[in-house]
């Protein structure tokens, strides 16, 4: 607080003295520049240092008969991030893809969609990065996973693209940059050949409501690593699995509607 009083005070002065309503020799008299400019740095970097920019990237491809695919799992988590912070998307041409901002606690956040399909979604990554002035290592990029079991989500720092060709796209666009990553999974995957149809296919609808309480849950996730960073994000969900915890409550809840008939 004492440095925000003495710029403040000086700026006052300095006004003043602009003005011409305090003589010069007064104000120099009761100012100290050298100290005042410094505290003014130290207070300008400690408020840099305090509002730094997230970036939230999740990757899909644009066109609506993919909306619903187990490929577009990314897009799906940011559009449950942005609605979380009451943000909403805008189409950038510039940026190559929607793009929303909002204030995440302490933090700046901008949560982007990437319009340059899957296999190109570095180009789009890239142009925030730049335009926003992005440190890589504020970003977290979203995406399915087919090597995942539908249920389970991984926070990762770091790493290659396990195959994965938007994540493939955005090493390649900014090498030699780390990032954290959010591993949607949306297995069980059929290998080989179908692999392709798979992820471009939607979930059957036994499995929609879990999905959707996967995104729901990730979305959570996100939240944390905005506040706490990877590491807490990665102790507190990669040990999750919805489908063994939904199965786990509707066994229990069948055993206690047997034990009332019982009764």
């Amino acid at each position: 607080m004492a440095a925000e009083h003495a710029a403040s005070c000086a700026l006052a002065e300095l006004a003043l003295l602009a003005d011409g309503a305090v003589p010069v020799y007064n104000v120099l008299k009761r100012l100290d520049l050298r100290t005042w400019f410094d505290r003014s740095v130290r207070l300008i970097l400690r408020q840099e240092v305090l509002m730094t920019i997230k970036l939230v990237a999740g990757l899909g491809n644009p066109d609506l008969k993919y909306k619903m695919t187990r490929h577009n799992a990314g897009f799906k988590l940011a559009d449950c991030v942005a609605t979380k912070y009451g943000a909403e998307f805008r189409n950038n041409s510039a940026l190559q893809g929607a793009v929303a901002k909002a204030k995440a606690g302490k933090n700046d956040l901008v949560v982007l969609k990437p319009h340059t399909y899957m296999n190109l979604s570095g180009r789009s990554v890239q142009a925030v990065l730049q335009w926003f002035k992005i440190d890589s290592a504020d970003m977290l990029v979203a995406h399915d996973d087919v090597s995942l079991p539908l249920g389970v989500i991984r926070f990762q720092r770091g790493g290659g693209a396990g195959g994965q060709h938007g994540v493939e796209s955005i090493l390649a666009t900014i090498p030699g940059k780390s990032f954290d990553r959010l591993k949607i999974g949306v297995g069980p995957d059929p290998g080989g050949a179908r692999r392709a149809d798979y992820v471009l296919s939607s979930p059957p609808p036994e499995d929609l409501a879990l999905y959707a309480d996967v995104i729901a849950r990730a979305a959570e996730g996100v939240e944390l690593w905005i506040r706490d960073g990877i590491t807490l994000a990665m102790n507190r969900y990669n040990g999750m699995n919805l489908r063994v915890e939904k199965s786990s409550t509707d066994a229990a809840f069948s055993g206690q509607i047997e034990t009332k008939k019982t009764d």
